[in-house]
């Protein structure tokens, strides 16, 4: 797991930058260890927010790259954030290196898991309902 550390390259955000837009491809993850995230979508060119993560440990694009996967949220820095990320390429090879098999399993179960439960169904049931209304 060392290749993983020596892998990672610090990275600073200014508030109210996107991260991902819908349908970006996402190239890297950013494990965002201080600041604010904001997930939402995009509806006739207006942005909703629906999800936001203080001060957690958020990791952004987890899904995306782990499964090769284009975004379908909007990804945004509602505050300066700080942490660290890692290259589609680097943790891939990660991932599919044979010597990490037993733990790679866990790691793309939890990673779907929490994708699907905490960010993809409460964003798209807020969506539903917002386009009920329109």
């Amino acid at each position: 797991m060392m290749d993983l550390l020596t892998k990672l390259e610090p990275r600073k955000e200014r508030s109210g930058s996107i991260l991902f837009e819908e349908l970006d491809s996402v190239n890297e993850i950013f494990y965002v260890a201080e600041g604010q995230v904001d997930i939402g979508y995009e509806l006739n060119k207006i942005k909703k927010y629906v999800i936001r993560y203080i001060d957690k440990s958020v990791i952004v694009g987890g899904y995306n790259c782990t499964f090769n996967k284009r975004a379908i949220f909007v990804y945004r820095c509602r505050s300066d954030c700080e942490g660290y990320t890692i290259r589609k390429e680097y943790w891939n090879e990660i991932i599919e290196n044979e010597e990490y098999a037993d733990i790679t399993h866990y790691v793309k179960h939890n990673i779907r898991e929490d994708y699907m439960e905490n960010i993809k169904t409460k964003v798209l049931r807020a969506k539903g309902i917002y386009m009920a209304k329109i």
